[in-house]
């Protein structure tokens, strides 16, 4: 696993804690005001992107780190 694999897992498991913690709080507080609301459906929309790989951020912080195809077994 190479440094940009390990940089997209990060990103996964930062996502998935940040629709844990949007999750805890509707269920601790299931009506609350609309500015509330907004804040945490934007934080849910990141963190399912972040889950989603995140590919921009990826890319940003490794530009020239493209995956290399598989090799091919030639004998």
């Amino acid at each position: 696993m190479n440094t940009k694999e390990q940089f997209a897992l990060a990103l996964r498991v930062i996502g998935v804690l940040g629709i844990i913690y949007i999750v805890r709080a509707f269920v601790r507080n299931i009506s609350p005001p609309a500015d509330i609301l907004i804040v945490r459906l934007v934080c849910a929309v990141i963190g399912v992107y972040m889950i989603r790989g995140a590919s921009c951020v990826v890319e940003f912080a490794y530009p020239g780190a493209a995956a290399k195809p598989p090799e091919s077994a030639k004998t």
